[in-house]
């Protein structure tokens, strides 16, 4: 396989990353997001030189925001933005037009060529859009994992489809049973609550799909009160001394076995 670094130092798209919400200097799911950039960036022949969850002491103490990783060919670094916007309560949905393939790293991986997102987000008169594969298939939204409910029962897109495993999918997965599918968008006319989940926003409900006019999901609600305890327990412990050197020792051998 070519090294993509001897084709120079501009290479748009090459890279990825990871973004991390901050509530009060408290950084959640530190250990999941770095397995999810370890992975990624494994995919694309990278090898990340930093632990970023060694960065956690350098976040404001009192702040919320978005914090994020990025590995490229070129350089790595993180940042810090605190004037984030908060996430409105609800969102509204529309399917745009833009596809993504099944198999491309871009629909699968958080890759800095993100333009076919923006562009499918931008495209719809909604908060959020719905994106599709090659085969007609809902993938995910343009920013966002996605789940609908029919009678009681949760279903999101399989990875088949394309979707990317985000950390709060993860997350919901692992708390309720989860049924794994590849359908059309019209599963989503009949669904009886639909939300959305990704590490900023957490779980939102979807109070409009197309023209449909849906009303706030008893689950969804009942997974963001659980999600936002959880987000406590992580503060309860958010000090340095709470956080395992075992992880650090972890990721420190991860790192020298991606390197060999």
């Amino acid at each position: 396989m070519p090294n993509l670094k001897d084709f120079g130092d501009f290479l748009p798209g090459y890279g990825v990353f990871e973004t991390l919400r901050v509530e009060e200097g408290t950084a959640f799911f530190v250990e999941e997001h770095w397995k999810s950039l370890l992975q990624s960036a494994k995919m694309l022949g990278l090898c990340p030189r930093q632990d970023f969850r060694r960065c956690v002491g350098r976040l404001p103490k009192k702040a919320t925001g978005k914090w994020r990783w990025i590995v490229s060919g070129g350089e790595e670094k993180d940042f810090f933005d605190s004037r984030a916007k908060e996430p409105q309560e609800v969102f509204s949905l529309a399917v745009a037009e833009t596809r993504v393939g099944s198999r491309n790293w871009d629909s699968r991986l958080k890759t800095l060529s993100y333009l076919v997102h923006y562009q499918a987000r931008l495209s719809v008169e909604a908060d959020e859009a719905v994106i599709l594969n090659e085969h007609g298939e809902v993938v995910s939204g343009a920013m966002s994992n996605l789940f609908w409910v029919k009678n009681a029962k949760i279903y999101t897109p399989s990875v088949e489809t394309g979707c990317r495993k985000g950390i709060i999918r993860g997350w919901v997965m692992s708390e309720m049973e989860v049924i794994e599918t590849r359908m059309g968008p019209e599963i989503l006319q009949e669904a009886d609550e639909i939300f959305l989940t990704n590490s900023w926003i957490g779980i939102r409900p979807v109070v409009r799909f197309q023209n449909r006019i849906l009303e706030k999901g008893k689950i969804a609600m009942e997974l963001s009160k659980k999600l936002k305890a959880t987000y406590s327990l992580f503060k309860s412990s958010s000090s340095l001394d709470g956080i395992s050197s075992q992880i650090f020792n972890q990721g420190a051998e991860e790192l020298s076995e991606g390197a060999r």
